[in-house]
């Protein structure tokens, strides 16, 4: 059985890339995206979530206070 999908959307790797690993040690399997490609267009939204029909979906849109630049 395949373990359950996460969309994770947030602009910055470093969150992405935390968030990511806390799911996967609770056995989810991320799958990211960054929402400046969706406002872009260089990623379509609806077929995201219908090629990855996520379980969860995060949006996290500012966490600066973790993560410092």
């Amino acid at each position: 059985m395949s373990p359950p999908l996460a969309a994770i959307f947030n602009s910055r790797d470093e969150v992405i890339e935390a968030i990511g690993s806390a799911l996967e040690n609770d056995g989810f399997a991320p799958v990211p995206a960054r929402p400046a490609e969706i406002r872009n267009g260089t990623r379509d939204l609806v077929a995201f979530i219908e090629i990855h029909c996520p379980d969860v979906t995060i949006y996290i849109r500012k966490i600066r206070h973790i993560f410092s630049s």
